[in-house]
């Protein structure tokens, strides 16, 4: 996974930027198979912003807190984001799911007599 991160209208120091990276990798135990995470970080007056851009497979998920404090914004979309996988892998299961009854074993089979008793008629 490639995690981006940028800063606007303040210098981001070391720890906030090791910070953030490690909450972003802890939300491979949730998904997989991302591609690339962008986290921005924003800072007006004295309210500080984080949006997080995380592209998977298919879609982008995108997630926004603002607070006054720039870790708690960070933990806080973060959060957001592990529910947005969660959910978004919940359905990728479930379309998995309806996909495998949909081609069972058992109606391959019954296709597969019906097709050569046709064939013995001829």
């Amino acid at each position: 996974m490639q995690i981006r991160t940028t800063a606007r209208h303040f210098d981001l120091t070391d720890d906030q930027k090791s910070f953030a990276e490690k909450q972003i990798g802890k939300l491979e135990r949730y998904f997989n198979h991302i591609i690339d995470s962008h986290l921005i970080l924003e800072m007006e007056k004295s309210r500080m912003s984080a949006e997080l851009k995380v592209k998977v497979y298919g879609t982008v998920l995108t997630s926004k807190h603002r607070s006054f404090d720039m870790y708690d914004s960070v933990e806080k979309v973060i959060d957001k984001m592990e529910g947005q996988l969660k959910r978004y892998k919940g359905k990728l299961t479930d379309k998995k799911a309806k996909k495998a009854q949909k081609t069972s074993p058992l109606e391959r089979k019954t296709e597969g007599s019906s097709e050569s008793e046709e064939l013995e008629e001829i």
